[in-house]
């Protein structure tokens, strides 16, 4: 059940702009422990299953839920919403480094963090200075769609919306949920499917062989969602102090969730 309800908060990150859902899972303590389920599937298929299944349920349930919930709180409350996802996102850091120390730190460390955070900044002014719009497309398009998705699911710090946005698909994405549109959901699905498959099988790799340089990597793309999230301009005003606020006691109630998780 705990599992379940982890995964609900990946959903929500999957679905809010410049968040990402494998970044909350990486702040819950699960990231690792999914990509390994994913890449071993075929290997270990009960075990494996009997892991992914409640996250699955969980993410599957926050992306629909929460999607309109979401969507309004952005529409009506954008910059309190924002401040409070930074909160959040805040607390988790210590948590981030506390997992990072599984071998004694080196300065070389900070190399894949800087490289990361850079890369993961540089997408979301790409997405502000340049962007396409795929006005007609198919199910091979879908798939890439999915793809996509996957890409962001399983690295931290890059979000979906961020990417769907910048080949203007976001709309038809965030509809084909919120309409239930299951010809569209279909296909993106199998692209997902796919993604996933491939990415874990490299993600997992990494993660034995080079887990301090990896994990310092995924902590790069994580910080860097927390400028994504600050889109909108700020304006000193009642809604401003009162994200303020919210956002403070965010990041103190993250700090305790984060400890207990991990």
């Amino acid at each position: 059940m705990i599992n379940f309800f982890k995964g609900v908060a990946g959903g929500i990150g999957n679905i809010v702009p410049g968040l990402s859902g494998s970044a909350l899972l990486v702040i819950l303590g699960i990231y690792d422990k999914c990509i390994v389920a994913i890449s071993n599937l075929f290997k270990d298929f009960k075990n494996s299953f009997l892991f992914l299944f409640p996250i699955g349920c969980g993410i599957l349930f926050g992306t629909f839920i929460f999607s309109n919930i979401i969507e309004i709180s952005l529409n009506k409350f954008s910059l309190a919403t924002s401040i409070i996802f930074v909160g959040f996102m805040i607390g988790t850091l210590p948590s981030l480094f506390k997992q990072a120390y599984k071998e004694k730190f080196k300065k070389s460390f900070l190399i894949p963090l800087i490289i990361t955070f850079l890369l993961g900044v540089s997408l979301l002014f790409y997405k502000n200075n340049f962007s396409f719009e795929i006005t007609n497309y198919n199910f091979l398009t879908l798939i890439g769609i999915g793809l996509l998705i996957a890409v962001s699911t399983i690295i931290p710090g890059i979000s979906s919306t961020v990417l769907l946005t910048m080949i203007g698909m976001y709309d038809v994405y965030i509809g084909s949920i919120n309409s239930l549109n299951i010809k569209v959901l279909f296909f993106i699905a199998i692209g997902i499917f796919i993604g996933f498959l491939l990415l874990s099988k490299l993600i997992s790799f990494l993660l034995k062989k080079y887990y301090s340089y990896t994990f310092y990597a995924i902590i790069g793309f994580v910080i860097s969602t927390i400028p994504a999230l600050l889109i909108e301009p700020i304006i000193i005003n009642c809604e401003f102090f009162i994200g303020i606020v919210l956002s403070i006691i965010a990041c103190f109630i993250t700090i305790i969730f984060s400890n207990n998780c991990n």
